[in-house]
């Protein structure tokens, strides 16, 4: 063999090798996530004011995507969301209130969102109620009119068993919204607060209720601070009450 071929012959393999190395880097099967020690410490390795006590559970919202409910030294009740990458899960943001909300693993695709949550007991709450609304809308665009009725989807969440969730968004929300994403192409406007029409507005909302089904404000469960160090679309959801609901009967 020339050396000319020993040398094409040796870059190949160190090609293969590379790509080979860098599969397994990024693209790697995940594993299960740690053991509640190692997910503390990993979590106050990046925000040491978590003080986490208890790993509550480790909830998969996929292959690549989990989300960690804790309890803190300071009895708050929070949210950790892990992403698998690099050969390891990694801690993409903490929240030290467990109020509402959606996680958009790719904002694009409907089908990815999760409703999460972590409201404390001493809220003494034993129902929520999440909503996808879209307010209805007139719009006048070059010569064209369009109407865009109110949507109002509403699923309920029992907090009778445990304090937190993980909610995929159902089925008939997930076709509402693709539905509406191909409607914003055609319109060319935004679905969500970034630069939305008001014919086009859409928002997720929530409202809790008590033991005796009353609407209730949970006070100890929200206004907690967030630590974020990835990539991550975690959005905030509005507390609604039922006044501002559509229900049958009312004008």
């Amino acid at each position: 063999m020339t050396k000319k071929k020993l040398w094409i012959f040796a870059g190949g393999g160190l090609l293969v090798v590379s790509i080979g190395l860098l599969y397994w880097f990024y693209f790697s099967t995940p594993v299960t996530l740690p053991a509640d020690e190692q997910l503390i410490n990993d979590i106050h390795q990046v925000f040491p004011e978590a003080t986490v006590d208890v790993i509550q559970d480790k909830i998969y919202a996929d292959e690549r995507h989990a989300i960690v409910p804790f309890i803190s030294e300071r009895n708050e009740y929070g949210l950790s969301y892990w992403v698998w990458g690099k050969y390891k899960w990694q801690v993409a943001s903490i929240d030290l209130d467990g109020e509402p909300r959606v996680w958009k693993i790719d904002q694009r695709d409907p089908s990815t969102y999760h409703f999460v949550w972590n409201l404390s007991p001493v809220d003494q709450l034993s129902t929520l109620q999440l909503y996808l609304i879209r307010d209805r809308g007139y719009l006048i665009s070059d010569e064209e009119e369009i109407y865009n009725p109110r949507v109002q989807m509403e699923w309920i969440a029992s907090l009778q068993e445990s304090s937190y969730g993980v909610m995929p968004l159902p089925e008939e929300g997930v076709n509402v919204l693709n539905s509406l994403f191909k409607g914003q192409a055609t319109q060319q406007s935004s679905l969500f607060f970034e630069n939305f029409s008001p014919a086009q507005e859409v928002f997720f909302s929530w409202i809790a209720k008590d033991q005796l089904g009353n609407e209730a404000y949970p006070e100890i469960s929200v206004n907690g601070s967030s630590y974020t160090v990835g990539d991550i679309t975690v959005d905030y959801m509005l507390i609604f009450s039922e006044e501002q609901l559509e229900l049958p009967g009312r004008k």
